[in-house]
């Protein structure tokens, strides 16, 4: 039997997609209940990002060259949100890492997050990764964070210093 779900995502959202589907598979449910858990599952995962370069979106035709130069010498990160449509939307562009994660943090509360799973992956950034495991601790002290290095396609498009977040809503 095969099951094709679109989670019109990526990187660590996909991560806790598939930290269900183990979940599911490993209590025994039937394939049938796995797939409707796994899809009502996705419904309630996010993901979450903030690019400190923007290099690659401008080469993909997604901001404007001169727009990705000019944050990049300003030191504007874009924190953004993978749409309901799977396309990348942003939703601030802040002048410098605290504001940014700040802004992380508040963008997951106003989209439902109330305690649970996080992923953080990063691309050479842990630094900025463990400031933000500590902001969500301390406004969401059950959280349960886990955090890793990006690999393949995710880092390519995070570039270095990027930060992508998955996580649970309500």
């Amino acid at each position: 039997k095969v099951f094709v779900l679109d989670s019109l995502s990526t990187g660590p959202e996909m991560r806790l997609l598939l930290e269900r589907l183990r979940q599911d598979v490993a209590a025994e449910m039937a394939f049938e209940a796995i797939c409707e858990d796994v899809t009502a599952y996705s419904a309630k995962t996010g993901l979450l990002f903030v690019l400190e370069s923007m290099k690659n979106l401008a080469n993909n035709g997604r901001v404007s060259k001169l727009a990705a130069t000019a944050a990049g010498l300003l030191g504007i990160r874009a924190v953004g949100k993978a749409s309901d449509v799977g396309t990348l939307e942003m939703l601030e562009k802040c002048r410098g890492e605290q504001k940014a994660l700040a802004a992380v943090v508040e963008h997951m509360r106003a989209q439902g997050y109330l305690g649970g799973a996080v992923r953080i992956s990063h691309v050479g950034n842990e630094a900025a990764a463990q400031r933000l495991c500590g902001m969500l601790t301390v406004v969401f002290p059950k959280a349960k964070i886990e955090m890793y290095s990006a690999r393949g396609l995710c880092s390519f498009y995070a570039e270095k210093g990027g930060l992508l977040i998955g996580f649970e809503k309500g």
